[in-house]
C-alpha cells in the first residue's frame, strides 16, 4: 500500500512539472510597439505579389510572404491586407508555350518516365482582368526592378509595359510607387532589387551592357541607390514606417544550382568524334595557354560559350566548377540543335566572369539598402536567410523540419526554382516580422509555417 501511494504522488509531482513547463498562450501579448500598423501596404517584385511554380495565380497569392505578413500584423493593429487577385481559377507566366500562349503554374509530371515539372496553359484572360481598387495595399508586380517603380525613363509609362502591373494599375501612366501613397499606408513592406540582378542572370549573361534601354542588364548601382533612397523619402513623408528587404545572392537559387556542370554524358564513338573535333582546338588553345578540351565516356564538363575565349577558338571552352549553368540547360541539351552541335550556348549558362558581376552588383545593391535603416526602417537580412538554406556544410531547420534549397524537394523553393513555396513564403515572412519586433520593439507573432504547402506531388 506504501509503495502504491510513492508511485501516485511521483505520477501526479510529475503531472503538475509537465503543466508547469507548458507554454502559455495567455503569457504573449501582442503589440504594435513604436509603430502604426493600421494601414499596411507592401510594395516589391514577384516574391510580393505571390508568383510561384512559375506564374501568378490565387493560390500563390493567398500564401506570399506579403499574405502571410499581412495577416499576422492584424493581430497588432493592421484592419485589411486587400489584394488585386486574379479572378479564375488558373494562372498565368512569361514563358511562351508551342500554343501561342503563355505558360500557368508548373506541375510535377511522370510523362518522361521521372517526376519533373511541367509547364500547365496560362490563363491569358487574367492580363485582360482590370482589378484596380482603392482599397488595393499589394504592390508586388512581377519583373519589376527598382528603377521601374516611378515614372523614370527608359520606362514612362511602366504598365505599358508590364501586364502584371497594368491589370491594377490606377491609370495607364500611373506609377507603382504613386498608386502606393494613395493607399495612405501608416507601415509598409518593401522588397525590391532582386530583379536588377535576376534579368541579367536569366539571360546567361547574353545582354547589352553598354545599352540603357535593354530591359535585362544589371541595374548600375548608382542608379539603385538614387531609386532607393528616393523610394523611401516618399514613402516615410508622411510618417510612415517601414521594413525594407535586402536581395539572396544567386547562388542561394536551385535554378543556377541544379544542373551539373559536368553532368555530359555520352558513350565512347561520341567522346573519339569530339576529340577528333577539337584537334586543332587543343593546339591553339596550348599556345594561347588556354585549357584544352578532352572528352571520355561517360560524365563530362559541357562545352560552354565564354565571350572572354578568343574568337579563333569559336569563343568556347569547358565548364569548370565556377561556372553556373541555368535550369532550363537541361532541356536545351535533349533539343536537335545541341545533339547538331552539343555546347550551352550563352543564355543557358554563367561564367565565372559574369557571376562576378552579379555578385558585385549584389553587394552593392546590400550596402545601399543596410544604409537605409534608421528609427523608422528596419532591414531584414533575407541575404543570410538563404545562404543559410542554401547551405552544404550545415543543415536548416525550422520549427522542427528540415529545409533545404534543393530543387523540388527542399521544401522552401516552388517548381520554378526561383520563387518560393507557401513554406518558403512564411520562412521569408517571418523574418519580416522578427525585423520588425527587433527594430520597433513590437511583438507582431510568428506565422506558423506547418500551415503552409510545399511542393505538391501527384
Amino acid at each position: 500500500m506504501m509503495k502504491k501511494n510513492i508511485f501516485q504522488y511521483v505520477l501526479l509531482l510529475m503531472v503538475v512539472l509537465l503543466a508547469a513547463c507548458e507554454p502559455k498562450v495567455d503569457d504573449f501579448t501582442p503589440s504594435n510597439g513604436t509603430a502604426n500598423f493600421t494601414k499596411f501596404i507592401a510594395i516589391g517584385d514577384s516574391y510580393t505579389a505571390g508568383y510561384t511554380d512559375g506564374a501568378l495565380g490565387l493560390r500563390g497569392q493567398q500564401e506570399s510572404f506579403s499574405y502571410i505578413l499581412g495577416q499576422q500584423l492584424m493581430y497588432v493593429g493592421s484592419e485589411s491586407f486587400n489584394q488585386p487577385l486574379v479572378k479564375s481559377e488558373g494562372s498565368v507566366g512569361t514563358t511562351d508555350l508551342p500554343t501561342g500562349g503563355k505558360n500557368g503554374y508548373y506541375v510535377l509530371s511522370a510523362e518522361t518516365g521521372s517526376l519533373a515539372p511541367k509547364a500547365t496553359e496560362g490563363d491569358m484572360g487574367i492580363f485582360a482582368d482590370r482589378v484596380y481598387s482603392v482599397d488595393n495595399q499589394n504592390f508586388g508586380v512581377p519583373g519589376a526592378k527598382a528603377t521601374h517603380l516611378a515614372l523614370e525613363t527608359p520606362y514612362p509609362s511602366y504598365a505599358s509595359v508590364n501586364p502584371f502591373y497594368e491589370r491594377f494599375a490606377s491609370a495607364p501612366d500611373a506609377t507603382i510607387i504613386g498608386d502606393a501613397m494613395m493607399a495612405q499606408p501608416t507601415f509598409f513592406s518593401f522588397w525590391i532589387g532582386n530583379n536588377d540582378v535576376l534579368a541579367y542572370a536569366l539571360k546567361g549573361g547574353d545582354v547589352d551592357e553598354n545599352d540603357p534601354t535593354d530591359p535585362d542588364r544589371i541595374t548600375p548601382p548608382t542608379d539603385f541607390e538614387k531609386a532607393m533612397k528616393g523610394y523611401l523619402q516618399v514613402l516615410t513623408s508622411a510618417g510612415a514606417k517601414g521594413v525594407v528587404g535586402n536581395i539572396p545572392a544567386i547562388d542561394a537559387i536551385p535554378f543556377f544550382n541544379t544542373v551539373p556542370y559536368n553532368a555530359f554524358v555520352i558513350d565512347a564513338a561520341t567522346a573519339t568524334v569530339l576529340n577528333e573535333k577539337y584537334e586543332q582546338y587543343n593546339a591553339a588553345a596550348e599556345q594561347l595557354g588556354i585549357a584544352k578540351m578532352e572528352f571520355k565516356e561517360g560524365a563530362n564538363a559541357f562545352i560552354i560559350h565564354d565571350a572572354n575565349i578568343p574568337l579563333q577558338l569559336g569563343s568556347r571552352r569547358q565548364a569548370t566548377a565556377k561556372d553556373k549553368l541555368l535550369l532550363t540547360a537541361s532541356s536545351y541539351g535533349k533539343t536537335a540543335d545541341f545533339a547538331a552541335d552539343p555546347i550551352m550556348i550563352n543564355e543557358y549558362v554563367l561564367t565565372q566572369s559574369e557571376l562576378a558581376k552579379i555578385s558585385s552588383a549584389t553587394e552593392a545593391y546590400n550596402t545601399v539598402i543596410a544604409n537605409l535603416e534608421n528609427e523608422n526602417v528596419a532591414v531584414v537580412d533575407l541575404a543570410s536567410i538563404m545562404t543559410q538554406v542554401s547551405s552544404s556544410t550545415q543543415d536548416f531547420y525550422y520549427d522542427g523540419v528540415k529545409y533545404s534549397s534543393t530543387f523540388v524537394t527542399g521544401g522552401v523553393f516552388s517548381l520554378d526554382g526561383i520563387h518560393a513555396t507557401g513554406r518558403g513564403s512564411a520562412i521569408i515572412a517571418n523574418a519580416f516580422i522578427d525585423a520588425i519586433n527587433s527594430k520597433f520593439n513590437a511583438t507582431v507573432p510568428r506565422a506558423n509555417i506547418n500551415d503552409y504547402d510545399m511542393v505538391k506531388f501527384p
